[in-house]
């Protein structure tokens, strides 16, 4: 069942309700002088719970319709069967669909007349059965308007609360998909260092022993072990990248390693301070090394390549710098990726030709 059919179902449930309860009251003992209830009654009764099929359209039209059909009730001479018990349905709803205020002046007026006919027209017994009848309605019609407003209140609530949880899973679904496209940035980044800096390595040697095959075979054998060793190390290091998004993260080499596993070219390691790093500045920092020295033996030609970090309270400085041909960058995939690791961590890089010929690269991160 669609919601519109449900929502027709308990308005006709509604109706029907409201419709049998007019009717046994207008059924009760009325007074002597009251003419006696016929079909004319009920029909009117009917005639009230008939507009609550329509009370979701039209909430104030139905509570005027409903006091006029009250109003045809009493013209015609019936007993009594409240000013605000039989408009209590048509009042709740108004009140429940966010008339609350329509509701009260509507009670009001009806209440008012129905008190200021009954103390000047009518003969009555006492005043005060006819004071008791007015605070009777009185409280009848704020509960029942109370009633409804307070309900709608609280649906309203409902509904915040789960346009806000909605909200909230949005967002966190959004941020999900943030770190998992920053996550495989990474994980692009990291591949793209441990092959590009291995496949460097490995091209030096094999072209030095191509070169030596012939005429020097010890240096030769050494150069094809220094490959077969290098593809083994970046074997492993894919296979902790790759391993890492099962498993814990494996402890990052350190710059030392990262220095010595270079091919090709003579890196001296300088390091100043000892202002620990954080995690993500240590990580920066070897893939910036890392990044810049696969660059030096790919491109530069050097022989020679200084790598340079300071480490101070609230940065750290890196500096890769070579004796090679030097000249404008050109800006690929290496400098890019540097670049954006810089940037994520919040720091600056530059990169360009040294002042003394050669290449360098410079970083600064905050810590």
């Amino acid at each position: 069942m669609d919601e519109v059919a449900r929502r027709r179902l308990i308005d006709a449930g509604v109706a029907v309700a409201v419709a049998a309860a007019l009717c046994l009251r207008v059924a009760g003992p009325f007074e002597e002088n009251a003419r006696p209830p016929d079909w004319r009654a009920y029909a009117l009764m009917i005639l009230i719970g008939a507009t609550m099929l329509v009370r979701r359209r039209y909430p104030m039209a139905i509570l005027f319709a409903s006091v006029l059909i009250l109003f045809g009730y009493y013209s015609i001479g019936f007993g009594a069967v409240g000013s605000i018990w039989p408009l209590s349905p048509t009042l709740f709803n108004a009140a429940l669909l966010g008339h609350w205020r329509g509701a009260t002046v509507v009670a009001s007026l009806v209440l008012a007349g129905a008190s200021a006919f009954r103390l000047l027209i009518e003969t009555e017994p006492s005043r005060l059965v006819t004071f008791s009848d007015t605070l009777t309605d009185l409280f009848l019609g704020a509960s029942v308007i109370l009633a409804g407003a307070m309900i709608r209140n609280h649906q309203q609530l409902e509904s915040e609360v789960r346009a806000r949880e909605k909200a909230l899973a949005a967002e966190r679904d959004a941020e999900a998909r943030e770190r998992l496209i920053e996550q495989r940035l990474d994980i692009a980044r990291d591949v793209h260092d441990i092959v590009a800096h291995s496949l460097a390595g490995i091209g030096v040697q094999a072209r030095l022993a191509d070169e030596l095959v012939d005429t020097d075979v010890i240096q030769a054998r050494r150069s094809i072990r220094a490959i077969i060793s290098t593809t083994s190390e970046a074997i492993r290091q894919l296979r902790q990248t790759v391993g890492g998004l099962r498993d814990a993260p494996p402890a990052p080499p350190s710059l030392v390693d990262l220095v010595e596993g270079v091919a090709g070219v003579d890196v001296r390691l300088v390091e100043d301070g000892d202002t620990p790093d954080s995690a993500e500045v240590r990580s920066t920092v070897l893939a910036i090394v890392r990044e810049a020295l696969t660059n030096v033996v790919r491109h530069s030609g050097a022989t020679e390549a200084v790598v340079t970090v300071t480490r101070r309270p609230t940065v750290v400085t890196v500096e890769v710098m070579d004796n090679g041909r030097g000249g404008d960058p050109v800006e690929g995939n290496g400098i890019r990726g540097m670049r954006e690791r810089v940037s994520s961590a919040g720091g600056t890089l530059e990169a360009g030709p040294a002042g003394a010929g050669g290449f360098v690269v410079t970083a600064e991160l905050p810590t």
